[in-house]
């Protein structure tokens, strides 16, 4: 579902973490998961807490209301950190979960 998401806000991104030159503005991301269930059945619900980190050179709005306006249109509900510096990267970050 993150690759659509991706895909939709036009947004190149990578799992974990990108090996090589990342472009200007991009996303990693981070999918825990954990399963529950009735008894005998432990494995019949898995609920995903994904971490989508949107990085960009320089603030990137359009990015941001692109990422949004995607993760929207799956119906998921999300929380959104504000953007912020990351001084020893050279990156804004914005997270959301």
């Amino acid at each position: 579902m993150v690759k659509s998401i991706l895909t939709a806000a036009g947004i190149q991104g990578r799992r974990g973490r990108f090996t090589g030159p990342a472009p200007d503005t991009y996303v990693v991301w981070m999918d825990d998961h954990a399963t529950d269930g009735p008894d005998g059945l432990p494995a019949a619900l898995i609920r995903h807490d994904v971490i989508l980190e949107l990085y960009e050179v320089r603030p990137d709005d359009a990015a941001e209301t692109a990422l949004e306006a995607a993760i929207a249109a799956e119906g998921l509900p999300y929380t959104k950190q504000d953007r912020y510096w990351l001084q020893t990267e050279q990156l804004y970050q914005v997270i959301y979960e």
